[in-house]
């Protein structure tokens, strides 16, 4: 009988050929992109670097119209950061980045840390993310004075947020910070209307109705607001629906005028087919939905496409 301990090197090995295999389904993955993501790959704790008891945990966003992608993993600091100060070494990281990265970590403890990779624009971005949920008041202070932070500041205020769930930054070029905040609200609506506020706020212009009307029919559980900041200016906005439900992402798109690709669900299906959630967001005048999943084996079932949305 196989040890706790060959399992779980199992599943692991299983997660990360898995991902490697993605890549051939992936156009906008050019040759010389894939060492960047077998190094980041490669610099992911294994079981045995981890603490007893802790595991690994991974998420892949795929964009729903196949021009995006990112891989993340996090877990116990302990195994976590001496594998990513190695492999932010290759990255060539700047003395700067360092900088932020020591400051965030020593002001924010976290219990929860890892490194994610993707791939938009033509470009690879890297970098990091603390895991944990952490007081908005010490997240506050990790700001400079610029107008971004003075309007994340106020949605919090008015939306009643006490916390940020996720802090994640980027390294290298045009670096930006991101935060997950989770709505707060007694129910899907009430988080839905937060989370309309937040795109009014921040973008000047309300979710569109249609939208609205999709992410309500298959939301479970508490919404995310994502607010990405770069150069001192929001850049990105986003909401996060988490479900389970891979037919909600096709009538999604097609509410919010954004590319769809077929050739997705093949995606979603070699990964494990393990649906966690659905973002829809807004950088400047474009939109997207990117659809999360957790990497597992594959399930072998045939993923069918969903059926295009009704009229109405």
């Amino acid at each position: 009988m196989a040890s706790t301990l060959d399992l779980a090197l199992q599943r692991a090995l299983a997660i990360r050929l898995n991902l490697q295999i993605s890549l051939s389904s992936l156009a906008l993955v050019e040759e010389w992109m894939d060492i960047h993501l077998d190094r980041w790959l490669e610099h992911i704790p294994m079981p045995p670097d981890m603490p007893d008891g802790y595991a690994v945990n991974y998420s892949a966003m795929i964009g729903s119209d196949m021009r995006r992608v990112s891989w993340a993993a996090w877990g116990d600091p302990r195994g976590f950061v001496p594998r990513m100060a190695d492999y932010f070494k290759l990255c060539n990281i700047a003395k700067s980045d360092i900088a932020i990265l020591d400051q965030v970590g020593e002001t924010l403890e976290p219990k929860v840390a890892g490194s994610w990779i993707g791939v938009w624009g033509k470009k690879v971005t890297t970098g990091w993310h603390f895991m944990d949920p952490q007081p908005w008041s010490k997240i506050e202070g990790l700001f400079g004075t610029h107008e971004a932070k003075y309007q994340l500041k106020k949605f919090i205020e008015i939306c009643g947020a006490k916390q940020v769930e996720r802090f994640v930054q980027s390294i290298g070029e045009n670096v930006f910070t991101e935060v997950e905040i989770k709505l707060p609200g007694d129910d899907l609506a009430a988080q839905l209307a937060a989370a309309n506020d937040g795109f009014a706020h921040f973008t000047g212009a309300n979710i569109d109705d249609g939208v609205r009307a999709r992410l309500a029919e298959r939301g479970a559980g508490a919404l995310s607001f994502f607010v990405r900041i770069r150069g001192g200016k929001i850049a990105r906005v986003a909401v996060s629906v988490p479900t389970t439900e891979l037919a909600a992402v096709q009538p999604l798109c097609e509410a919010a005028k954004v590319g769809f690709d077929p050739r997705m669900l093949k995606l979603v299906g070699a990964l494990g087919n393990k649906v966690t959630s659905i973002e829809y967001g807004r950088a400047g005048e474009h939109a997207g939905v990117d659809v999360f999943v957790e990497p597992t084996e594959p399930t072998g079932k045939k993923v069918e496409a969903p059926a295009p949305a009704s009229a109405n």
